[in-house]
């Protein structure tokens, strides 16, 4: 790994940080044993209980893809949301390459411990990294169904058909 590659991990990793925090004292009044972090490997190891869960709606490999996004996107966008000490979800994306939108391309709720619905909090802690970045729009890339798509939709996300995905300015 380079030095500016290491740097740039370094830097986005404090600003992930941060984030996670700002998101969580913003969240804390309404869900006081809510907690967001980063994700790593015991964050992993807990999604992978999620693996044959027959109420399981997707099939994302977690630990098997996390390590080649961190990799390669040292300005990702990453958040697990824990609830009462459970791992209630995940989430990963990027800014896009001009920087003017925050892309959300993976997001995950447990089929076990669905206490909370994640998808208010990951769009808390996606518009405050959005903030630290400078990004003035966030996309949900690739809604897995109409759904899916409509509950994006019901949020304030408008769907761009010809490049399937939500976005909405912030």
């Amino acid at each position: 790994m380079l030095a500016t590659h290491m740097d740039a991990e370094r830097r986005y990793g404090k600003i992930r940080q941060e984030t996670l925090k700002a998101a969580e004292s913003v969240i804390c009044g309404d869900y006081p044993q809510l907690k967001l972090t980063t994700l790593d490997l015991a964050t992993l190891r807990a999604a992978d209980a999620w693996a044959c869960h027959p109420c399981r709606r997707v099939d994302w490999d977690w630990m098997g893809s996390y390590g080649a996004i961190k990799f390669r996107y040292p300005k990702r966008f990453e958040a697990a949301v824990w609830y009462k000490e459970k791992l209630n979800g995940l989430s990963l994306g990027r800014p896009t390459y001009n920087g003017g939108s925050l892309r959300l391309d993976f997001v995950e709720a447990s089929p076990l411990n669905r206490e909370i619905a994640i998808f208010d909090i990951i769009v808390v802690a996606m518009r405050t990294y959005a903030d630290m970045l400078g990004a003035k729009e966030l996309r949900i890339m690739h809604p897995i169904n109409d759904r899916v798509k409509d509950y994006y939709a019901s949020h304030g996300f408008t769907y761009v058909k010809s490049d399937n995905y939500l976005f909405r300015r912030i």
